[in-house]
């Protein structure tokens, strides 16, 4: 089975480069922020976390559309799930303070 052998199969195997890795972050980070409802949520859960029913009743979003978003937060590593609590990660809280100050990132 040696002639079954394909260069796409290094590329797709190939793990990211340092650059890339920071690139994609910078990119999820600039989506995060850049759409009101994940900039709203993120806000929502804050520095101390909130539990999902709390973080229901304070976006008024139907629960499909916030599923959504919280997987998007989730899958970037921006939202973690903790003891039944959605809570920022570092990389939220970085978010969060951005969006306060208002100065790192004008879309908040």
């Amino acid at each position: 089975m040696e002639d079954d052998y394909d260069e796409l199969d290094d590329v797709i195997m190939q793990k990211q480069s340092k650059g890339e890795s920071v690139k994609k972050e910078h990119d999820m980070l600039n989506k995060a922020a850049s759409h009101p409802l994940r900039r709203e949520i993120v806000k929502t859960i804050g520095a101390f976390g909130i539990n999902t029913d709390e973080l229901s009743a304070n976006i008024d979003e139907e629960p499909s559309v916030l599923k959504y978003h919280i997987d998007f937060l989730l899958n970037g590593e921006l939202v973690r799930i903790e003891n039944d609590e959605y809570r920022l990660t570092e990389k939220g809280i970085e978010l969060l303070s951005d969006c306060q100050s208002g100065k790192s990132n004008p879309k908040c």
